[in-house]
């Protein structure tokens, strides 16, 4: 579920942040006034006065949210209407140029949504990270898996059903490189896509695009319905562990098929041998050598 909501309340503008209580269910955990929805003040860092971009920010940075809201608040909140943050960061960049002659406060929303997004995508996107392969028995996405509840690496490689096939060599596995591929995959690779899933990604790409706020892993593993997916974030990680696999022939072998979604880069020729299609299927080994391919060897 997403780490927190928006809400506007009609008549005043009050902003109300939502956040999930203990039983995952959301909860008013602060109401912000007019003053304390303009771009950042110098206050802020003196008297941790609260500001409804920097509060969510700490949030998506993994910090605990501001919690003081009074039952007044929570009343007041029954009847707000939804609110994204972006839509609250472009009121804010227009309030923030009012001729008021505030260098600092024109200065701080000027492009804040982008800052946003920016800070958001760069506190998950980890592309020299280890990946994530610990993923089993005890460890995996419904039970202990550290990760399971940091924000997903939007560009990472997703793999899912490498451990649950009847066919272990035969069988073709999933492999889908970012999270609207994980999307696109889900909703457009079935004939009748199931209804649930379609509204969790509908719910996901709303949290994404309007509020910086990035699914989880454990997650994204609910939603390909395998709490043994791995996670690979970048190509020469995935295709060395490929070969690795392929190599050990316990699991997979070199022609084991690959099920890949891709978004293929746009300035790539069609021909090149590397070049991936947006939907494709392939032996594993010729996927890691597309990914990475060998170096000649030395004569």
């Amino acid at each position: 579920m997403s780490r927190f909501e928006l809400k506007m309340i009609p008549n005043g503008g009050d902003i109300v942040l939502l956040t999930p209580g203990e039983d995952a269910e959301p909860r008013v955990s602060h109401v912000y006034p007019p003053l304390e929805q303009y771009p950042l003040g110098s206050d802020r860092y003196i008297n941790d006065r609260p500001n409804v971009f920097l509060d969510v920010v700490d949030i998506l940075d993994g910090n605990e949210p501001r919690d003081d809201a009074s039952d007044e608040d929570a009343a007041r909140a029954a009847d707000a209407n939804s609110v994204s943050l972006r839509s609250l960061a472009q009121r804010a960049q227009r309030a923030s140029a009012d001729g008021s002659g505030n260098a600092r406060r024109f200065k701080d929303g000027r492009d804040l949504w982008s800052k946003i997004t920016a800070h958001a995508y760069a506190g998950v996107h980890e592309p020299d990270a280890e990946p994530i392969l610990d993923v089993r028995r005890t460890h995996n996405w419904k039970k202990n898996q550290p990760l399971r509840n940091h924000g997903v690496d939007p560009e990472a490689w997703f793999v899912s059903r490498f451990y649950s096939r009847s066919n272990a060599r035969k069988d073709a596995f999933y492999a889908r490189r970012g999270l609207d591929q994980v999307f696109s995959a889900l909703s457009e690779g079935t004939q009748q896509p199931d209804a649930a899933v379609l509204e969790s990604i509908e719910r996901m790409r709303i949290a994404r695009d309007g509020n910086a706020d990035y699914p989880t892993y454990a997650e994204i593993a609910a939603l390909v319905d395998d709490s043994n997916m791995l996670v690979f974030h970048n190509d020469a990680s995935f295709a060395d562990w490929l070969r690795e696999q392929a190599k050990a022939q316990d699991v997979i072998s070199a022609d084991t098929p690959v099920d890949v979604w891709v978004s293929p880069d746009p300035s790539a020729d069609p021909d090149d041998p590397r070049y991936l299609a947006p939907h494709s299927q392939m032996p594993a080994a010729h996927l890691a050598n597309v990914l990475a391919p060998r170096k000649p060897q030395e004569s």
